[in-house]
């Protein structure tokens, strides 16, 4: 157990792979681990598409950043939201669908999440590296099409896996006291989000925390950039909160 705490708290993204590739063995053992992740009432609403053909894995990847490393690791999927299979296993029996797009965004997202962090622990447990890939998100309607997606289905996040060419320490996070609450929720004060900004330039390259959460997280920035196509993907795919009664 106390391995398992050590690859919990050493984990960093891997974006550097040797060439050396992950088994079919390893692979198998990966998806088992990530298969037995928590998930509500048994329903596991989630898949996750293995990205194998070299003209799929390059169209993918320009669209998800062009980052290199989607490009060049062993192994990449792009883990799904899916409540398809579910409707198809209460079709088969007889029964009717009925789960409205908010529930179903909230636990196929819920599901899809612990799949995914069990895959990268079970990864880094075997001394392999991840890296997840939020870019699936800058084109996620051509992503979805590309992999034949139906409605129901829609893609989330990708991750590469592969041998690290080197480990990297891990990236600091932010001080616990505004993290975990007790028994109430309490906003951190100017003294703390200062210490907090101090603590996360470590994270950065410029040594200043304030530039990527502007790039990714302020007004008209990645994040903010990204919710139309989300809209029309989730809107064609049947899962638009919006349209829920």
């Amino acid at each position: 157990m106390r391995e398992l705490l050590r690859v919990l708290r050493e984990h960093s993204s891997v974006r550097d792979y040797t060439p050396e590739p992950v088994t079919q063995e390893s692979w198998h053992e990966l998806l088992a681990a990530a298969q037995q992740a928590s998930t509500d009432a048994t329903g596991q609403l989630y898949c996750a598409v293995e990205v194998r053909d070299v003209n799929l894995r390059d169209r993918v990847g320009k669209w998800a950043g062009d980052q290199a490393h989607v490009h060049a690791a062993p192994r990449f999927v792009v883990v799904c939201l899916d409540v398809r299979r579910l409707r198809l296993l209460l079709e088969h029996r007889g029964e009717r669908y009925g789960m409205k797009p908010h529930v179903a965004l909230l636990f196929g997202i819920t599901d899809a999440a612990l799949f995914g962090q069990n895959l990268s622990v079970a990864a880094e447990a075997l001394g392999l590296g991840v890296c997840y890939i939020g870019g699936v998100q800058n084109h996620v309607g051509e992503i979805a099409d590309a992999l034949a997606l139906p409605e129901g289905v829609i893609p989330l996040w990708g991750l590469t896996v592969g041998h690290p060419v080197k480990k990297l320490p891990p990236k600091p996070r932010l001080p616990r006291d505004i993290v975990v609450h007790v028994d109430a929720y309490r906003d951190p004060t100017p003294a703390q989000l200062d210490e907090a900004y101090d603590v996360m330039k470590a994270a950065t390259r410029s040594g200043d925390w304030l530039n990527p959460l502007r790039k990714y997280f302020a007004e008209s920035g990645v994040m903010a950039q990204r919710e139309a196509a989300l809209h029309e993907t989730l809107k064609a795919r049947g899962l638009d909160p919006c349209t829920s009664p």
